[in-house]
């Protein structure tokens, strides 16, 4: 695995664009780049590129206390394969969209997996970050082990971020063992029976790790020890089935390549709703991937049920400014000069999923 530590580079550079605007400068913003393999999901490379992706490298990997700190330029695909040889994973069901997708870039988009509804949040599993702010100062927060993290935990604020606070040096992260096993079954169920269904897979946990619907089909992963996955699985039925999970969680799925995509997001418990074009649903029915759908009108459906959208592909929506008065005042503190994507700044996107 490459190792290379670019720290001093990287705040040089933000030094010098802070330089170039006091003095009245057309400095422009800096467009934070690691792999780039999210810019397809309506996160473009705007302004000045500031390439994060050479700073990479393991700095303390604790297999025996569950514990990974690495810089932010480190290929996911790099790291998944060093913890399974350890017989780990990440405690996050952490999508990788692309060969080159960095541990960084996970972390700024702040998306997750179908695991996400089961209790393995990306935010959850974010122990401590150090970053560069919008002063050119290099700053820590949070711990490397969970018994350290105290006080107020800055470093959750970076997961959906985008950027758009600092530029992330290097995370650490909290780990799992990897399950004996992961099965799925299938099983025929409409639309309307799912919340119902929703009801029957709380009472699988803690196995239960995916439960996705689409045309008309319910899937439900179970993940743990074979001795007690498989007893339950013939229990509830169904038929076993190959569905690509991996698939799902990177966006890999042909449900993906529509030119509309966009993910509605819900409180748990809102009542389910109807949607214009093809749906997938996944979390319990808390998020619903909607392909070639009318963007304005989602929007508005999920701000009245109290939820919110997220555009991937397609014409962005426009948020409430009363929801994001807070936002704009924390990347005030972190970025007073505004340099960090500042394209990314106003889009859509509210900072992570709930």
């Amino acid at each position: 695995m490459a190792e290379r530590d670019c720290s001093l580079q990287l705040q040089e550079e933000v030094e010098r664009v802070l330089r170039a605007a006091a003095a009245g400068g057309a400095a422009g913003g800096l467009a934070i780049a690691g792999g780039a393999s999210r810019t397809g999901f309506n996160l473009p490379l705007g302004g000045h590129r500031l390439d994060v992706g050479e700073h990479r490298g393991v700095i303390d990997y604790q297999p025996d206390e569950l514990m990974l700190r690495v810089r932010s330029g480190t290929p996911l695909a790099e790291l998944q394969a060093l913890l399974a040889a350890e017989g780990q994973r990440f405690a996050a069901d952490i999508p990788q969209p692309g060969a080159a997708s960095t541990i960084g870039g996970a972390v700024a988009s702040g998306w997750d997996g179908p695991a996400r509804a089961f209790g393995q949040s990306l935010r959850d599993s974010l122990i401590g970050c150090r970053m560069l702010n919008g002063r050119g100062e290099i700053v820590n927060f949070g711990g490397q082990v969970m018994k350290n993290v105290a006080g107020y935990d800055l470093s959750r604020l970076q997961v959906g971020a985008l950027g758009t606070l600092g530029v992330l040096l290097d995370v650490s992260l909290r780990l799992l063992p990897r399950p004996e096993c992961s099965l799925t079954r299938s099983f025929l169920v409409p639309a309307a029976d799912l919340p119902q269904w929703w009801q029957k897979t709380r009472s699988l946990r803690p196995l239960i790790s995916g439960a996705c619907h689409r045309n008309g089909r319910l899937y439900l992963r179970l993940s743990g020890r074979r001795a007690a996955v498989r007893p339950l699985l013939d229990s509830l039925g169904g038929e076993d089935s190959d569905f690509d999970w991996s698939a799902l969680r990177d966006l890999r799925h042909d449900f993906f390549s529509a030119e509309q995509l966009a993910a509605v997001y819900l409180p748990r418990g809102a009542p389910p709703a109807q949607y214009s074009g093809d749906v997938m649903v996944d979390w319990e029915g808390a998020r619903t991937w909607v392909a070639g759908g009318d963007h304005p009108a989602l929007q508005r459906r999920a701000g009245e049920a109290g939820g919110f959208v997220r555009v991937l592909r397609g014409r962005p929506t426009q948020v409430a400014d009363s929801g994001r008065g807070w936002q704009r005042r924390i990347r005030r503190a972190f970025d007073p000069q505004g340099i960090f994507n500042p394209h990314l700044a106003e889009t859509c996107f509210t900072g992570g999923e709930v």
